[in-house]
């Protein structure tokens, strides 16, 4: 009797270890097929994905040429902006205008240059949806230079103005401090510049050049 029992326990030890091998081959076996299968859908959605970037850009060129509408064959960042060909942060910090300059730059752009409606469109709509007390953004605008000579950050001309026309902006206004107002800002709710003290605290729109689709 105890033979047997001992042969019994023997046998279903031995099975255990049986069921036990079978498991391990069959959850390896599944594993190389799943990573099988994760590499083959990766390559079919590298192919996809080159496949969409040229119609793409085929579509954008038809485009130019027809009434069609027209689409984005570039992206940004998440939680940017993506307006055209460029990306929009509008940032929820404040800080001066010189610092806000390195800011950008530490997130590879620089201070915003709005030259479209379609750009000041785009942002009044992320400044509605942030919210908050502050609607004043700094842009990479400003006359420090030279007074009244006003300058993109990239050294370019100002040639399509937005200024608060009622308020007579840019003023210069000295009651900011003895250097006046050289350095401007956009109202995100109305789409209006005023020039202000660079050495004021205000949130600020950061920019940069959309990367093509990879």
């Amino acid at each position: 009797m105890n033979l047997l029992k001992k042969t019994g326990i023997r046998g279903h030890a031995i099975l255990c270890v049986f069921i036990g091998l079978l498991v391990s081959v069959a959850s390896s076996q599944a594993a190389d097929k799943l990573e099988e299968e994760v590499h083959f859908l990766k390559l079919r959605m590298d192919l996809w994905k080159n496949n969409y970037r040229q119609l793409c850009k085929h579509f954008s060129n038809l485009a130019l040429n027809c009434s069609a509408p027209v689409i984005n064959c570039t992206e940004c960042p998440d939680k940017w902006l993506h307006v055209g060909d460029q990306c929009f942060f509008l940032s929820t910090d404040r800080q001066n205008w010189s610092d806000s300059i390195n800011k950008c730059k530490e997130i590879g752009g620089h201070l915003a240059i709005l030259t479209t409606i379609e750009q000041h469109e785009a942002v009044e709509k992320e400044g509605r949806r942030i919210g908050g007390l502050y609607t004043n953004y700094w842009i990479g605008l400003s006359d420090i230079e030279s007074e009244g000579e006003w300058k993109w950050v990239d050294k370019s001309d100002l040639k399509t103005p937005f200024w608060n026309a009622l308020n007579s902006e840019p003023d210069n206004n000295l009651s900011g401090g003895a250097d006046g107002e050289d350095c401007a800002v956009v109202d995100s709710y109305n789409q209006n510049w005023f020039d202000v003290p660079c050495s004021f605290s205000y949130p600020r729109i950061c920019q940069k050049d959309a990367t093509e689709l990879l």
